[in-house]
This record gives structure tokens, sequence and C-alpha cells, in this order.
């Protein structure tokens, strides 16, 4: 175990008021997906621990960790563009953004722009764009693209730089990487920097209440450092001086909310989120009891899981598992299924073929190769896709199990 340093106020409100909520044992970095050239390597591994502030209800990660830890000493592998269901969704994305404004000679800052898909379709709406990521080999793939990119872990300070090269924007995109912030009171402030008086703040972000109501704990991870609910975006931005403009649920993630913030300063309209706090509260999340209920309930699912693939085993099935997402991580190591239990994964992307999963070190290959066994059982760890997966397995296999997380 690495050496810890560990949160002790709230990331929201600043208080020394915070409660373990779920603690999921020792991990290492969800989207650390190991080259075999480095197989030696040693997995950086913290206790991922997840607390709820009672004062002000913000939900987030524990253990503090290094984003240059996370996302630059093994290339980052996940990719926007990675497989249809992504592109479609990023797709339907920039037609809403069109939808909500102009796009044409428009300044875009996309920061954790990734491979730059989303930016590369904005772009040819007429936007002038740039993206800025965390990792250097996303940045090379922009590039290599012809998107103008910058690599930078985003901050107050990283905010000037950005500034510098390509001014103030009118819409300031930050998809599923806002939680990633160590420091997400100062990651506004640098989105403050760089957008115009009547600028548009957009992000999407895993709704954490739809996972814990549904037991999809998977998506807690050492990258993810802040858990967002209606009522914890609300108080963030407003913290910061940001009013939400719009807000909507959408299925992408399993369950995730869309944002867009403006300045308090801003001419826009404010939108009220209240009826969507009411309904959260109302399931009672923020509530420390909710969480020892779901975490007995998840050990049992977990105990049912691991019967289940036994089973399988003894009856002389490869079992493995489909989908090499980051979740897939924190499911695998929770329940202790390592490279003695599952003889590999399968995952479209090129980037995370022939690499192993940090921890368990299972290796990942190609869907194809699930048409080359007689007996399988598959374990779905992209449950958010599992009906695309599904079809997708039954043309490779007829004779192939599935296995339910």
């Amino acid at each position: 175990m690495m050496t810890q340093v560990l949160r002790d106020k709230c990331l929201c409100c600043g208080k020394k008021s915070l409660n373990e909520i779920i603690n999921l044992g020792d991990h290492s970095f969800a989207d650390r997906f190991i080259p075999k050239n480095k197989k030696n390597l040693k997995d950086p591994v913290y206790p991922l621990i997840i607390d709820l502030c009672k004062r002000c209800k913000f939900i987030q990660s524990r253990v503090i960790t290094s984003p240059k830890n996370r996302y630059i000493e093994v290339d980052y592998s996940y990719t926007s563009s990675n497989s249809e269901y992504s592109r479609s969704h990023w797709n339907k994305f920039a037609k809403f953004l069109s939808n909500q404004i102009k796009l044409k000679n428009k300044k875009i800052i996309e920061i954790g722009s990734n491979d730059g898909y989303l930016i590369s379709i904005l772009k040819k709406m007429g936007a002038e764009v740039v993206g800025v990521d965390a990792s250097k080999f996303m940045v090379k793939i922009c590039k290599k693209n012809k998107l103008n990119a910058v690599h930078s872990v985003f901050n107050f300070k990283e905010s000037f730089n950005v500034k510098k090269k390509f001014g103030q924007a009118d819409v300031v995109i930050a998809n599923n990487v806002f939680n990633h912030s160590n420091d997400p009171n100062n990651f506004l402030k640098g989105v403050k920097n760089i957008l115009k008086k009547n600028g548009l703040f957009i992000f999407e972000q895993p709704n954490f209440a739809v996972g814990v109501l549904s037991l999809k704990f998977d998506q807690i991870y050492h990258e993810h450092v802040s858990y967002f609910t209606s009522k914890n975006i609300k108080s963030i931005l407003n913290q910061n001086k940001f009013n939400i403009n719009y807000m909507s649920k959408n299925d992408y993630h399993g369950g995730s909310l869309r944002t867009i913030a403006i300045q308090k300063n801003s001419n826009l309209n404010k939108f009220n989120v209240n009826n969507l706090i009411s309904r959260d509260r109302k399931k009672g999340i923020y509530k420390i009891n909710f969480y020892r209920k779901m975490m007995k309930k998840i050990d049992q699912k977990k105990e049912i899981l691991l019967k289940k693939i036994a089973y399988y085993k003894k009856q002389n099935y490869t079992v493995v598992g489909v989908g090499a997402a980051a979740k897939a991580n924190t499911f695998l190591t929770y329940y202790g299924l390592n490279n003695m239990v599952i003889k590999f994964l399968t995952d479209s992307s090129k980037f995370k073929k022939g690499k192993l999963t940090p921890v368990t070190r299972i290796i990942i290959k190609d869907d194809q190769k699930i048409a080359s066994y007689k007996k399988i059982a598959c374990i779905i760890l992209s449950w958010n896709i599992s009906n695309l997966i599904i079809k997708k397995i039954k043309k490779l296999n007829k004779k192939a199990k599935f296995i339910f997380t």
C-alpha cells in the first residue's frame, strides 16, 4: 500500500464534518491498464473510501491521489470514440449544444477532451475548438487528427495558460472530468477565468443517486473524487457563484446528469432543480444508515455471483469478462476475481487489447476470442450496455452462457 494522504475537509463547504459511508477496501487506479512489457510494474494501491459531509451532504473520496500518477505513469486507454454507443451519445450531445446556441465561430474549450471526438464534431459544425487533457497520449491523438489541444491537468493556475493561448470561451465543456478534480472549487475558479460573462459551462457526470439506488458501486474509483447528485451539483456551483441554467437526466454510464451552469452575473435564465433534489432526498441517500444497508445487499450479491462462477468452473466452463471499462476494475478487485478465476476480458478498444488489468492482472483480448470456445460463461462487466453486448456475443457464440453482475 502507498503512503496515504487523507482528505479531512469537505471539498465543497470546507468543514471538518466528514463521515464514512462506503469502504471498498484497497484498489489501484481503475483506468490503469498495463502494457505487457510493464507487467511487473507495481500498481499503487490505496483504500477506496467515500465520505459524506454531515453539513452540506457533499459526497467525496477520502484518500488524495496524484493526477500525474492517475493519468501519466501509464498511458490512458479510454477513448470517447471507443464504441458506436459512445459516438452516438456525443453526436447527440453536439446537436443538443447546437440547439442551445449558434455554434458558428463560437470559441469552445473542452476540458478532458480525450481523443477529441466531441470537439471534432463541434469543429465541423463551425465552432473554434481547443481540447485540454491530462493525458499526453490523448493530446497526441488529438494533434494527429489536426485538432488544437494542450496537455494540462486543469485548475485555476493552469487556466491562465489556456486563456493566454486561446482567450475566453463562449462554452467550456467538462464531461466526466469535473468529478476527477482534486479541488472542484479551484477547478470552477479556473472555469470562471476562461469563460465569457454570458458563457456556458456544460458538464455531464454519473448520477450517484442512480448508482447507489441500483447497487452499482463500480463507478466508485480513485479517479472519481466527487460523486455528484443534483443537490451536490447545486451546492458546489453556488459555492463558486454559478447558477444552474439547465439540468436533465440521461442514460449514459447507466445514468448521468447533464448540467449547464452560468455565472451569477450572467443575463441568462436560472433553472429550478428543487424537485430533483427533493426526489433524491426522499430515497434516503444522504443518511449514513442507507449505505450500511446498501453494502450488506452488495455483499449478498457478491456471494451469489461467486457461487455462480464456482458452478460454471466446476462444469468446465471458461469464465471470461466482457467490457474492460474502468468500472470493471473496481468490480473485479472488490470481488477478488483475478487471472486465476477469469481467463481473459474482452474489449473493442485497440488501446486496451493486449494490456492487463491493474492488481488482478487479467489479459484483455478481442471480442472475437469468445467464438473459439465450446463452453464459455461471460460476466457482463459493462452492464450499462448489456443488451448490445448480449446481441454481439450471441452472434459470436450461440452456446455462450451469461453471468450478470
